[in-house]
């Protein structure tokens, strides 16, 4: 077990955590937890030990995407053109660490809201 650190000076560390399907092909969200993920470099898919160019950042602001150069650790960004699976784990290649699924606990409560009638389901 290693503790990762929130600079942005370390070698990269970063989470694959949701994929989604868009016209410009599979947007893939990542999280950094240490290091930087910048535009046009590469970082090595610690599963499959396979490189990646990572061609376009972007932050999302709701509907909106804003082009990004460089995200740092912390940082959520979506990437355009990164073929992987949920959970995969990003490094620069100078580490080989493997981050482990996020724990979601189990709802407290549940609620289902159905209309009255078939009007209002529009």
């Amino acid at each position: 077990e290693v503790q990762l650190q929130c600079d942005s000076n370390l070698p990269l560390v970063a989470l694959a955590f949701k994929l989604e399907e868009s016209r410009f092909g599979q947007l893939t969200y990542i999280r950094v937890y240490q290091g930087t993920l910048r535009k046009g470099t590469y970082a090595t898919n610690t599963k499959t030990g396979k490189k990646t160019r990572i061609p376009r950042l972007v932050r999302m602001h709701a509907n909106e995407m804003v082009d990004v150069d460089s995200v740092g650790a912390g940082d959520v960004v979506a990437v355009f053109g990164v073929e992987c699976s949920s959970m995969d784990t990003f490094t620069d290649g100078s580490v080989n660490y493997s981050l482990v699924s996020m724990f979601v606990p189990k709802p407290v409560m549940s609620l289902a809201v159905r209309p009255k009638d078939s009007q209002q389901a529009a």
